[in-house]
């Protein structure tokens, strides 16, 4: 009975999978089908809009949305392209008293109108009005794939704002006044101008309004501004309670070191960016006033830019009348002294010879002394050692520090020498001497090696007879093929322990030169980079990139192979300065500063006369930076 019972249930279980099985077939079969239903219909949808486009001529429209404003208000010009959604290319016609931007938004579409299948491609640019009156953009060139199009003119209209428009812009602006009172930068300047190579100690504050509520600072403020430069910025202090605009600020400030660079009127600006909690969009910094709202701070965070007044600083000539021959750069007011570490010396030995400059200046601009080797001394190149304000590098000492070898004995002299500088408040040069040293080098005695010792003739020695000498018997001992001692040098020990620090400075040796590899590859991605933007700019007839590309690989290329610590903050003056330094051709000097006095030209006071064109540039530069060693 209960074998019968479970056969029963054996054949109901075997029904069951089968009933499973058909209806996973089925349910599958039915997915299949539907699947190839969709693909079939989209093929379906799809082919006339394909065959129409490829059939179709494309024409195009431009309007203005809307045609009339006010001038508070923005419009949008408007291209439509029909027949066709290729990418099309141009170039937009500028119209004076409209600010265009340069990247539309796109909008492709495709739809049946009247059962006829239609395909689109609409552009759309911001257009801000600057004044009133009637504007026309005239019929311009427009190419799509290979088929040339017009583009027809389109019109806007500008009127006068009404007294709507009046108040809305009266509430935008508060907005970004209340927007701008939460967090700004401020330059404090000591003065309105500056000498091209002076440097200046400042301090960079960032305000932050205590109710506005900031998680962090993204980074220190970056400058604006390429006629100037700056030292790295550190830690900044802290300050709290500070009263500005009635409101309670904390202030974050960076003591700087602020050199220029150009002459000329040139704009500096500062910006960075920080984190702002905030609940929706609702309560965004970019969209609405939030200094009322007391939940103000919860939520998600978003990053709030900061930027500080744009400010112009007048960068004055360093006057070239009664200019000394021995100035050589130097800003500020100095003492000046030369020391050695010792007046009396042995032929052959080195004498550390100083210069010091000490005072308040351009520390971080300022070149050594040229000293050159001659028949009494053979001199190495400067040490450069400051020592004061590292932030600012503005006030403290400079020390020059040379190697000095005597060529011969007798009584010689370190000649006196002259340091000249410009004081830019007194707008004078001043030359300082330096008193000369005497040198007494000692000829030295000439050595002799007082272990040698004769060894003496026993050739014509005579035999000792020893009739009475006898034998005595002696002990046997262990056999030694040397009776002397082993030295330290002699054993394994002493050569086993000494692998380890061989294999250690073999394996520091390795890193710094993949240090120094990794090194030379970004400086050639760089040097491919500012290469490729010279060309790209030279094509484009864009001077400014060009010149700004040129500048900056000229300052990379000289300042790795002088080994300066930071290329990118060389001015035109030191890099002038770093070839006269190493004795390069004056020729090579000359051409250098026309390429920078181009670049200048061109970048700062948009001055485009008399200037060769950018393909010579290039190729004078190529020469310059190929010939530098």
């Amino acid at each position: 009975m209960s074998n019968h019972f479970q056969e029963l249930k054996h054949q109901q279980t075997l029904a069951i999978m089968a009933t499973t099985n058909i209806k996973n077939h089925r349910i599958y079969k039915s997915e299949m089908i539907f699947s190839l239903n969709i693909i079939f219909w989209a093929i379906w949808f799809l082919f006339p809009f394909v065959s129409f486009s490829q059939n179709q001529k494309p024409r195009v429209e431009a309007i203005f949305s809307p045609s009339t404003i006010t001038l508070s208000n923005n419009s949008v010009y408007k291209i439509v392209i029909h027949g066709t959604q290729e990418n099309p290319s141009g170039s937009l016609p500028k119209v004076d008293g409209l600010e265009i931007s340069n990247s539309p938004k796109t909008f492709r579409s495709a739809s049946y109108i009247n059962g006829v299948p239609s395909v689109r491609l609409e552009l759309s640019f911001q257009v801000k009005p600057q004044t009133t009156g009637e504007f026309i953009i005239p019929p311009w060139p427009l190419k799509v794939g290979s088929i040339n199009l017009q583009v027809p003119s389109a019109k806007l209209n500008v009127l006068p704002p009404n007294q709507q428009d009046k108040i809305r812009k009266d509430a935008e602006q508060k907005q970004k006044n209340d927007l701008k009172q939460a967090s700004f930068i401020v330059l404090n300047l000591p003065k309105d101008y500056l000498y091209e190579g002076e440097t200046i100690s400042t301090n960079l504050e960032l305000f932050i309004w205590d109710r506005l509520p900031v998680s962090r600072i993204e980074m220190a403020p970056q400058k604006d501004g390429d006629a100037f430069s700056i030292t790295d910025l550190g830690q900044p202090n802290e300050k709290r309670n500070q009263i500005r605009y009635n409101k309670n600020y904390t202030v974050f400030s960076w003591p700087v070191g602020l050199t220029a660079s150009a002459s000329g009127k040139h704009n500096i600006q500062f910006k960075t960016a920080i984190r702002v909690r905030v609940k929706s969009r609702g309560n965004s910094p970019f969209n609405s006033p939030f200094f009322n709202d007391p939940f103000f701070g919860f939520g998600r965070e978003e990053s709030l830019s900061v930027t500080s007044d744009i400010i112009t600083i007048d960068v004055k000539k360093i006057p070239k009348t009664n200019r000394p021959s021995s100035f050589n750069g130097a800003i500020g007011s100095f003492n000046f002294r030369t020391t050695t570490d010792t007046q009396e010396i042995t032929l052959g030995e080195p004498i550390r010879y100083t210069i010091e400059v000490e005072g308040i200046g351009n520390f971080m601009a300022m070149p050594a002394p040229d000293i050159l080797s001659d028949k009494y001394f053979k001199i190495s190149s400067p040490a450069f050692i400051f020592d004061g304000n590292q932030a600012t590098k503005h006030e403290g000492i400079q020390k020059f520090e040379y190697i000095m070898t005597p060529l011969s004995p007798g009584q010689l002299e370190i000649p006196s020498r002259s340091f000249s500088f410009f004081n830019p408040e007194t707008g004078k040069f001043t030359i300082l001497e330096s008193a000369s040293i005497p040198i007494q080098v000692d000829p030295g005695e000439e050595w002799i090696d007082s272990s040698y010792k004769p060894v003496p003739n026993t050739k014509n020695s005579t035999t000792q007879n020893t009739p009475d000498m006898f034998q005595t018997e002696n002990e046997p001992g262990e056999w030694s093929k040397d009776i002397r001692n082993k030295t330290l040098i002699e054993t394994k020990s002493f050569w086993i322990a000494q692998l380890f620090p061989l294999i250690g400075v073999l394996f520091l040796g390795f890193l710094g030169w993949k240090r120094k590899q990794s090194g030379r590859d970004l400086f050639r991605q760089k040097q491919a980079s500012l290469k490729k933007q010279m060309k790209d700019a030279i094509s484009y007839n864009d001077a400014k990139l060009f010149f700004q590309a040129t500048r900056e690989r000229i300052r990379l290329e000289i300042g790795t192979i002088y080994n300066y610590s930071t290329p990118s903050a060389l001015s035109s003056f030191e890099l002038v300065s770093l070839l006269k330094e190493n004795q390069q051709d004056n020729q090579l000097i000359d051409e250098l500063e026309y390429i920078l006095k181009a670049s200048d030209s061109h970048e700062f006071a948009n001055n485009e006369e008399g200037t060769d064109s950018l393909e010579d540039i290039l190729v004078k530069t190529n020469k310059v930076l190929k010939k530098i060693k």
